[in-house]
């Protein structure tokens, strides 16, 4: 009986601990996932990076989704939630989500929300600490491959990149 225990035990042990960041079919690259805020026109941008670590789903469609909660929410203009969807990234090039990685680099896409009232920078930096902003890479069926809490808050321009001092 203790053997039947153990084995189980082993096989629930292995079975459920599973490595989700080395099977992500698209993975967020966190270092490169941040939240820039424009004072002169009252915006933040948030921008997440990708890669995909699956040639064979490549041409896939995915959703990106920025999602707003908590005190961020009620100074935000738009819906709290907004999605992108990939066969939109590359629209208008000549280009299609299957040139996108594995075969070439990571890419960037992002989002411009614009705020309904003036906010002292380091109360917004705040509100983004406090992990108010989330990001998650889903299939079309909803069912979610990569998810990420911004945390980063930098101050660049209304396009996603930064601002050097």
């Amino acid at each position: 009986m203790k053997k039947v225990v153990c084995v189980l035990f082993i096989l629930l042990l292995f079975g459920c601990s599973n490595d989700m960041e080395g099977k992500e079919r698209i993975t967020i690259l966190k270092k490169e996932t941040y939240v820039a805020y424009s004072d002169s026109q009252n915006v933040l941008a948030p921008r997440v990076c990708l890669e995909n670590q699956n040639a064979e789903q490549s041409n896939e469609p995915f959703l990106v989704t920025f999602e707003v909660t908590g005190e961020l929410k009620s100074i935000v203009e738009k819906d709290s939630t907004i999605s992108i969807d990939s066969r939109n990234l590359l629209k208008g090039s000549k280009e299609d989500i299957s040139s996108l990685p594995p075969d070439g680099k990571s890419f960037c896409t992002g989002v411009t929300l614009s705020l309904t009232k003036e906010v002292a920078k380091n109360e917004l930096e705040n509100m983004i600490t406090q992990k108010y902003l989330k990001v998650s890479v889903t299939e079309l069926d909803g069912e979610v491959i990569s998810s990420y809490t911004i945390k980063k808050f930098v101050i660049g321009k209304p396009d996603g990149s930064i601002v050097e001092p």
